[in-house]
């Protein structure tokens, strides 16, 4: 029963993983799209919350096109002196809501500083639809671009200071985290007369298609956390998941699994997507929930002295505790692609998410890369899968090719790791903690970055 209890306890969203639906992998590419958590607050700590909406132009680079759309954005103005500073929190790739607007680090330096405390919400994301409904569709999510977006924010902070007079000198500070954190580093290049400074946490700056030091490092981070026993166990059972595909093997399990019957064990992108999705798994926990961890690892380590038979049951007991139908689970390629369909639903934001990404930025979590000798989660999600979704997404023109060229453009004008701080990046403050995959993409050295330790 304690081994029961600590399953539930680490992971009360797993029963989503393997529940509820068809699908396997919807619920954890909702909890990845999905907005920072905030402190406890009260409703009286929010009474002063206001959400509040901003015309923006559809697209800001084309003369001839005068179409606008609704910007959604929250402000805090309870704490706010005339010409005191401006905090503006940046919306990602989620819905905002107004927890951040009343508690957190944010808010805590807005009432500190006696600032005016703002929360922008990202195009495409949330209600902030530049199409309304027909925004997810295949000809409308052209504007869906980092330039784009921060060209929104380049509005945003014009408007705020020049419509208000007690704002008008005001100094600007952006603070956002992970994507966000990226448009707080950028903005600084593109806009430095419209920002004083920002911090960015946990932000990528580096956009890279085959992210295989993704998966690397969640495999350290829980070494670290618990200890080389507890990644080796997940190491072992990975390579003995592999040698069941591998020697048709498999099928005794997926049915304990309650896979569906057209489930091909030997298709390549059928493979990848289940081991894709195992993976998304164990990285939701180190992204998320560093401190659940060695609650895992405990768990792990207590179901039976042999590495491969403790981790197959440590699946059988997720899935068991999971289970909430008796509908057959799609473990195949096709269901992964059905979230980023035109079809499903776009409430979380995982296709216009997996859009910007094939454009733009890559961050596809490998781990099968010519790059990278590396045996991490057992090597079997290969640069190919994701450059398939990308093409059966959104299109034959979504091509490998369009996918490199988008990433060389963004570390073109942003710089990649290829920067000079003083020049490109001066008023930005770059935090990670060390647990954190995504500061293998970030600026981790320097005077103006901080690592934090375990």
């Amino acid at each position: 029963m304690k081994r029961l209890y600590f399953t539930v306890q680490i992971l009360f969203w797993l029963s989503y993983l393997m529940a509820n639906e068809s699908n396997p992998y919807k619920r954890s590419f909702e909890l990845v799209n999905k907005e920072p958590v905030s402190g406890s607050y009260t409703k009286q700590e929010l009474a002063s919350v206001e959400e509040l909406w901003l015309d923006q132009k559809v697209d800001h680079f084309d003369e001839n096109n005068n179409k606008t759309w609704k910007m959604r954005y929250l402000r805090n103005a309870k704490y706010h002196v005339p010409q005191g500073p401006i905090y503006i929190f940046l919306g990602g790739e989620w819905t905002i809501s107004a927890g951040l607007m009343g508690t957190g680090l944010t808010h805590d330096m807005a009432v500190e500083n006696s600032a005016m405390l703002f929360y922008t919400e990202h195009r495409y994301y949330g209600l902030s639809l530049p199409h309304g409904d027909k925004s997810f569709q295949q000809p409308y999510l052209k504007q869906l671009s980092l330039h784009q977006s921060l060209a929104d924010l380049a509005h945003f902070i014009r408007h705020q200071k020049s419509k208000n007079p007690e704002m008008r000198d005001s100094k600007v500070i952006l603070v956002g985290g992970s994507y966000s954190g990226s448009l707080a580093a950028w903005m600084t290049q593109l806009y430095p007369d419209l920002i004083a400074a920002s911090w960015a946490s946990s932000a990528p700056l580096l956009a890279k298609a085959d992210f295989y030091e993704y998966m690397e490092a969640v495999s350290s981070s829980i070494q670290l956390s618990y200890g080389r026993n507890c990644s080796l166990r997940i190491e072992k059972g990975l390579k003995h998941l592999v040698k069941l595909f591998e020697d048709d093997d498999i099928k005794d399990l997926l049915a304990k699994f309650n896979a569906c019957e057209d489930y091909n064990p030997r298709h390549p992108l059928d493979r990848a997507a289940f081991f894709n999705g195992l993976g998304n798994y164990f990285a939701l926990l180190v992204q998320s929930y560093s401190a659940y961890i060695p609650r895992l690892c405990e768990t792990l380590m207590s179901l039976d002295t042999n590495d491969e038979v403790a981790f197959v049951a440590f699946l059988e007991l997720l899935n068991s505790e999971g289970r909430r139908t008796t509908e057959c689970q799609d473990f195949g390629y096709s269901s992964m692609l059905q979230l980023f369909s035109e079809a499903a639903d776009q409430s979380s934001g995982t296709r216009a998410w997996f859009y910007q990404t094939c454009n733009e930025f890559g961050w596809y979590t490998t781990t099968k890369s010519p790059s990278c000798s590396s045996t991490a989660f057992a090597s079997q999600v290969p640069l190919f899968y994701f450059e398939s979704l990308c093409r059966d997404a959104f299109g034959a023109e979504q091509s490998a090719q369009q996918l490199a060229q988008g990433v060389e453009q963004t570390n073109s004008q942003f710089g990649g790791f290829g920067f000079n701080q003083s020049e490109r990046y001066a008023q930005v403050i770059f935090t990670h903690g060390h647990l954190d995959p995504w500061r293998a993409l970030g600026q981790q050295t320097g005077d103006q970055a901080i690592v934090l330790a375990v």
